[in-house]
Protein backbone atom coordinates (compact mmCIF):
# COMPACT_ATOMS: atom_id res chain seq x y z
CA UNK A 1 0.00 0.00 0.00
CA UNK A 2 1.48 3.40 -1.13
CA UNK A 3 0.21 7.02 0.47
CA UNK A 4 -0.26 9.86 -2.20
CA UNK A 5 -0.80 13.28 -1.26
CA UNK A 6 -2.31 15.51 -4.02
CA UNK A 7 -1.74 18.98 -3.40
CA UNK A 8 -4.36 20.32 -5.40
CA UNK A 9 -6.93 18.32 -3.25
CA UNK A 10 -5.78 17.94 -0.22
CA UNK A 11 -6.49 14.62 -0.37
CA UNK A 12 -4.38 11.46 0.85
CA UNK A 13 -4.79 8.62 -1.43
CA UNK A 14 -4.13 4.85 -0.33
CA UNK A 15 -3.20 2.82 -3.41
CA UNK A 16 -3.90 -0.62 -2.79
CA UNK A 17 -1.41 -2.74 -5.37
CA UNK A 18 -2.20 -6.24 -6.11
CA UNK A 19 -1.12 -8.21 -9.17
CA UNK A 20 -3.04 -6.76 -12.24
CA UNK A 21 -5.83 -5.41 -9.59
CA UNK A 22 -5.23 -1.28 -8.70
CA UNK A 23 -7.93 -0.27 -5.77
CA UNK A 24 -7.58 3.51 -4.44
CA UNK A 25 -9.31 5.18 -1.44
CA UNK A 26 -9.55 8.22 -0.57
CA UNK A 27 -9.05 10.41 2.84
CA UNK A 28 -10.16 13.83 3.75
CA UNK A 29 -6.89 15.27 4.57
CA UNK A 30 -7.32 18.86 5.38
CA UNK A 31 -9.71 18.45 8.69
CA UNK A 32 -13.01 18.81 6.32
CA UNK A 33 -14.38 15.12 7.90
CA UNK A 34 -14.08 16.45 11.36
CA UNK A 35 -15.89 19.53 10.64
CA UNK A 36 -18.70 17.71 9.51
CA UNK A 37 -18.54 15.38 12.35
CA UNK A 38 -19.09 18.77 14.33
CA UNK A 39 -21.48 20.28 12.48
CA UNK A 40 -23.64 16.75 12.86
CA UNK A 41 -23.53 16.87 16.37
CA UNK A 42 -24.19 20.77 16.47
CA UNK A 43 -27.62 19.61 14.58
CA UNK A 44 -27.98 17.05 16.87
CA UNK A 45 -27.73 18.81 20.14
CA UNK A 46 -30.15 21.22 18.63
CA UNK A 47 -32.66 19.03 17.40
CA UNK A 48 -32.85 17.30 20.84
CA UNK A 49 -32.93 20.86 22.58
CA UNK A 50 -36.00 21.50 20.59
CA UNK A 51 -37.44 18.48 21.54
CA UNK A 52 -36.91 18.88 25.08
CA UNK A 53 -37.98 23.10 25.23
CA UNK A 54 -41.68 21.75 23.52
CA UNK A 55 -41.86 18.66 25.58
CA UNK A 56 -41.71 21.15 28.72
CA UNK A 57 -43.98 23.79 27.24
CA UNK A 58 -46.67 21.22 26.30
CA UNK A 59 -46.62 19.43 29.71
CA UNK A 60 -46.79 22.38 31.72
CA UNK A 61 -49.74 23.76 29.32
CA UNK A 62 -51.67 20.47 28.52
CA UNK A 63 -50.59 18.00 30.71
CA UNK A 64 -48.07 14.98 30.73
CA UNK A 65 -50.77 12.45 30.03
CA UNK A 66 -52.60 14.37 27.28
CA UNK A 67 -49.41 15.39 25.14
CA UNK A 68 -48.54 13.02 22.53
CA UNK A 69 -45.14 12.41 20.62
CA UNK A 70 -46.88 13.62 17.57
CA UNK A 71 -47.44 17.11 19.36
CA UNK A 72 -44.30 17.51 20.52
CA UNK A 73 -42.51 16.72 17.12
CA UNK A 74 -44.44 18.74 15.21
CA UNK A 75 -43.92 21.78 17.99
CA UNK A 76 -40.34 20.94 17.40
CA UNK A 77 -40.47 20.76 14.00
CA UNK A 78 -39.33 17.26 13.18
CA UNK A 79 -40.82 14.11 11.93
CA UNK A 80 -42.39 11.96 14.37
CA UNK A 81 -39.72 8.95 14.24
CA UNK A 82 -37.20 11.54 15.24
CA UNK A 83 -38.68 11.78 18.24
CA UNK A 84 -37.43 8.26 19.02
CA UNK A 85 -33.58 8.57 18.04
CA UNK A 86 -33.49 10.81 21.20
CA UNK A 87 -35.89 9.21 23.38
CA UNK A 88 -37.69 6.07 24.18
CA UNK A 89 -40.36 7.24 25.70
CA UNK A 90 -42.17 10.68 27.15
CA UNK A 91 -41.27 9.36 30.52
CA UNK A 92 -37.34 9.32 28.97
CA UNK A 93 -37.68 12.92 28.01
CA UNK A 94 -39.42 13.67 31.23
CA UNK A 95 -36.65 12.96 33.29
CA UNK A 96 -34.40 14.79 30.50
CA UNK A 97 -35.79 18.15 31.19
CA UNK A 98 -35.72 17.33 35.09
CA UNK A 99 -31.68 16.63 34.83
CA UNK A 100 -31.62 19.55 32.76
CA UNK A 101 -32.06 22.20 35.40
CA UNK A 102 -29.49 20.89 37.70
CA UNK A 103 -26.14 22.03 35.59
CA UNK A 104 -24.89 24.19 38.44
CA UNK A 105 -21.28 24.49 38.50
CA UNK A 106 -19.15 23.93 40.91
CA UNK A 107 -18.56 27.43 41.78
CA UNK A 108 -21.96 28.69 41.64
CA UNK A 109 -22.65 25.58 44.45
CA UNK A 110 -19.57 27.52 46.64
CA UNK A 111 -21.63 30.64 46.24
CA UNK A 112 -24.96 29.33 47.20
CA UNK A 113 -23.14 28.29 50.68
CA UNK A 114 -20.96 31.33 50.91
CA UNK A 115 -23.89 33.98 50.78
CA UNK A 116 -26.34 31.16 52.52
CA UNK A 117 -25.38 31.03 55.52
CA UNK A 118 -26.55 28.53 58.35
CA UNK A 119 -27.41 24.52 57.61
CA UNK A 120 -31.59 25.54 58.52
CA UNK A 121 -31.47 28.52 56.65
CA UNK A 122 -29.60 26.64 53.87
CA UNK A 123 -31.99 23.64 53.55
CA UNK A 124 -35.05 26.26 54.01
CA UNK A 125 -33.87 27.72 51.03
CA UNK A 126 -32.90 24.60 48.63
CA UNK A 127 -36.59 23.52 49.79
CA UNK A 128 -38.13 26.80 48.52
CA UNK A 129 -36.60 26.52 45.41
CA UNK A 130 -37.69 22.94 44.99
CA UNK A 131 -40.91 23.78 45.53
CA UNK A 132 -41.07 26.34 43.11
CA UNK A 133 -40.03 23.63 40.52
CA UNK A 134 -42.42 21.71 41.91
CA UNK A 135 -45.66 24.37 41.52
CA UNK A 136 -45.15 24.96 38.25
CA UNK A 137 -45.16 21.85 36.62
CA UNK A 138 -46.61 19.27 39.61
CA UNK A 139 -47.86 16.73 37.31
CA UNK A 140 -44.63 16.55 35.44
CA UNK A 141 -42.76 16.20 38.71
CA UNK A 142 -44.98 13.62 40.30
CA UNK A 143 -44.29 11.66 36.79
CA UNK A 144 -40.27 12.32 37.16
CA UNK A 145 -40.38 10.99 40.41
CA UNK A 146 -42.01 7.88 39.94
CA UNK A 147 -39.57 7.23 37.10
CA UNK A 148 -36.96 8.42 39.12
CA UNK A 149 -37.89 5.53 42.02
CA UNK A 150 -38.72 2.67 39.48
CA UNK A 151 -35.13 3.22 37.61
CA UNK A 152 -33.42 3.86 40.90
CA UNK A 153 -29.72 5.66 40.31
CA UNK A 154 -28.12 5.73 37.07
CA UNK A 155 -24.35 6.01 36.03
CA UNK A 156 -25.08 9.80 35.02
CA UNK A 157 -26.85 10.59 38.31
CA UNK A 158 -25.01 7.92 40.96
CA UNK A 159 -25.15 10.90 43.89
CA UNK A 160 -29.12 11.84 42.84
CA UNK A 161 -30.44 14.50 42.54
CA UNK A 162 -28.95 18.09 42.86
CA UNK A 163 -31.60 18.35 45.32
CA UNK A 164 -29.97 15.67 47.34
CA UNK A 165 -26.28 16.77 46.80
CA UNK A 166 -27.31 19.92 47.94
CA UNK A 167 -28.85 18.90 51.01
CA UNK A 168 -26.44 16.60 51.87
CA UNK A 169 -23.73 19.21 51.81
CA UNK A 170 -25.40 21.57 54.05
CA UNK A 171 -25.46 18.38 56.57
CA UNK A 172 -21.58 18.00 55.84
CA UNK A 173 -20.42 21.68 56.02
CA UNK A 174 -22.90 21.54 59.06
CA UNK A 175 -21.18 18.54 60.29
CA UNK A 176 -17.96 20.17 60.36
CA UNK A 177 -18.99 23.05 61.58
CA UNK A 178 -19.98 21.20 64.77
CA UNK A 179 -23.62 22.91 64.15
CA UNK A 180 -25.35 19.06 63.18
CA UNK A 181 -25.16 15.96 65.02
CA UNK A 182 -22.58 13.08 63.97
CA UNK A 183 -24.62 10.59 65.04
CA UNK A 184 -25.80 10.00 61.56
CA UNK A 185 -23.96 10.33 58.47
CA UNK A 186 -25.02 13.58 56.03
CA UNK A 187 -26.17 11.58 52.98
CA UNK A 188 -28.74 9.53 55.19
CA UNK A 189 -29.65 12.78 56.84
CA UNK A 190 -30.16 14.37 53.21
CA UNK A 191 -31.95 11.10 52.58
CA UNK A 192 -34.19 11.52 55.24
CA UNK A 193 -35.65 14.86 53.92
CA UNK A 194 -35.42 13.74 50.13
CA UNK A 195 -38.38 11.46 52.11
CA UNK A 196 -39.92 14.45 53.86
CA UNK A 197 -40.33 15.50 50.26
CA UNK A 198 -41.61 12.76 48.05
CA UNK A 199 -44.19 11.97 50.92
CA UNK A 200 -45.55 15.38 51.68
CA UNK A 201 -45.76 16.20 48.09
CA UNK A 202 -47.47 13.06 46.97
CA UNK A 203 -49.62 13.60 49.60
CA UNK A 204 -50.16 17.39 48.79
CA UNK A 205 -50.95 16.07 44.88
CA UNK A 206 -53.42 13.44 45.75
CA UNK A 207 -55.81 15.88 47.68
CA UNK A 208 -56.36 18.09 45.50
CA UNK A 209 -53.24 20.49 45.70
CA UNK A 210 -55.04 21.78 48.74
CA UNK A 211 -52.99 23.82 51.18
CA UNK A 212 -50.04 25.46 51.00
CA UNK A 213 -47.28 23.07 49.64
CA UNK A 214 -43.65 24.98 51.20
CA UNK A 215 -45.90 25.46 54.72
CA UNK A 216 -46.66 22.06 54.81
CA UNK A 217 -42.79 20.71 53.87
CA UNK A 218 -41.27 23.77 56.25
CA UNK A 219 -43.20 22.87 59.04
CA UNK A 220 -42.07 18.71 58.91
CA UNK A 221 -38.35 19.79 57.90
CA UNK A 222 -38.39 22.12 60.68
CA UNK A 223 -39.26 19.11 62.93
CA UNK A 224 -36.92 16.90 61.23
CA UNK A 225 -34.22 19.28 62.13
CA UNK A 226 -34.96 20.41 65.84
CA UNK A 227 -33.54 16.78 66.39
CA UNK A 228 -30.48 17.00 63.73
CA UNK A 229 -29.51 20.84 64.79
CA UNK A 230 -27.02 20.71 67.72
CA UNK A 231 -28.46 23.20 70.45
CA UNK A 232 -25.91 25.17 72.02
CA UNK A 233 -26.09 24.98 75.55
CA UNK A 234 -26.88 29.02 77.25
CA UNK A 235 -24.25 29.65 80.51
CA UNK A 236 -25.70 32.15 82.58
Amino acid sequence: MVFKYNERSHFIYSVYENDDVHNSQQFLFDGGEKRIVKLREKQKAEVKSALIRAGEELFGNKGFTETTVEEITAAAGVARGTFYNYFQTKEDLALEIFYETEGLTTEQVDDFFATTLGTENQIQTIITIAVEWTLRKPELFLVILIEKMKRGSTPEHANGTLFRRLITEAFERGQMAGAVTRERPAQELAHDIDGLYVVHMVRWYHYGKQGDLLSILLAAVNTYLSGAIVKQKISY
